[in-house]
């Protein structure tokens, strides 16, 4: 079985002038998150898990990758993640939603913040990198090891 994960950085934010939690996409961060859903939408037909910050951008950004990307979500998205979020705790709850006696392959979506999408990529890769805005990174994961390889590490820019 083959289950990839796919870590997205949120769509770039209006400033911080309110309460963090309440701060929405700019246009720009909507034209990112909408090039990052194309580009999934080469990648993946759909998602069996997703999993995302209860912040309004991450969600604006889930809404729109859904929305344009890969057509079918198979789980209920699932609310957390947080940017002060616990990367070895969010990690473990991610892999163990796992089905790990199917025999299809597996794409779970995860949206967040920096800098605990880095410290996510880094729990399964041992890299933790900075994030662009929409940033996506596409993880090869052995569910028996709970590792993972970096496959792609994109900013909606390079996404084509």
């Amino acid at each position: 079985m083959t289950v990839y994960l796919y870590i997205v950085r949120h769509g770039e934010a209006e400033p911080l002038t309110q309460e963090d939690q309440a701060r929405a996409l700019t246009e720009h961060g909507k034209w990112e998150a909408q090039r990052t859903a194309l580009w999934l939408k080469t990648q993946v037909t759909e998602f069996s898990h997703t999993f995302v910050s209860p912040y309004i951008r991450a969600q604006q950004t889930k809404d729109i990758i859904l929305e344009h990307g890969p057509s079918t979500l198979l789980q209920e998205t699932e609310t957390m993640l947080t940017p002060e979020g616990n990367a070895t705790a969010a990690m473990d709850y991610i892999l163990a939603s796992i089905d790990q006696k199917s025999e299809h392959e597996q794409h779970i979506l995860c949206v967040s913040h920096m800098p605990l999408v880095s410290y996510l990529i880094g729990e399964l890769t041992g890299y933790t990198p900075i994030m662009a805005t929409a940033g996506v990174a596409q993880i090869a994961v052995d569910i028996e090891k709970w590792q993972g390889h970096l496959k792609a590490l994109l900013s909606p820019e390079q996404m084509l």
